[in-house]
């Protein structure tokens, strides 16, 4: 039994069976059908420019020169607003009365 195996396999191995070309087309054409679509190039769109405050911002040194400066020019503007004698006030400290705008005491009054 076992060397009628043998021969069995021995005779299929000398004579190899080749697919058909029927086969060999549906095999190809349904390789064909699953390939991906390629895709279709599309146009690359334009870099956005930076608008004038952008660049402005950006030559000053960018978001944290500007926050220094903001803070800079309030302060400015509270210091030159209020009198010397309003911010010892505020700050808790005495220091030297100076009266740079004497008639200015309107500002800060309620009323």
């Amino acid at each position: 039994m076992q060397d009628d195996l043998d021969d069995l396999l021995a005779s299929a191995a000398r004579r190899p069976v080749a697919p058909s070309e029927a086969l060999m087309e549906r095999v190809l054409a349904d390789a064909l059908a699953l390939q991906p679509e390629p895709q279709a190039l599309r146009a690359a769109a334009p870099i956005p420019r930076p608008g004038f405050l952008a660049r402005l911002a950006a030559a000053i040194g960018g978001p944290p020169a500007l926050a220094g400066l903001g803070t800079a020019a309030v302060f400015g503007l509270a210091l030159g607003y209020l009198s010397p004698t309003t911010m010892d006030y505020l700050t808790g400290a005495s220091a030297d009365t100076a009266e740079f705008f004497p008639g200015a005491d309107f500002l800060t009054t309620e009323g």
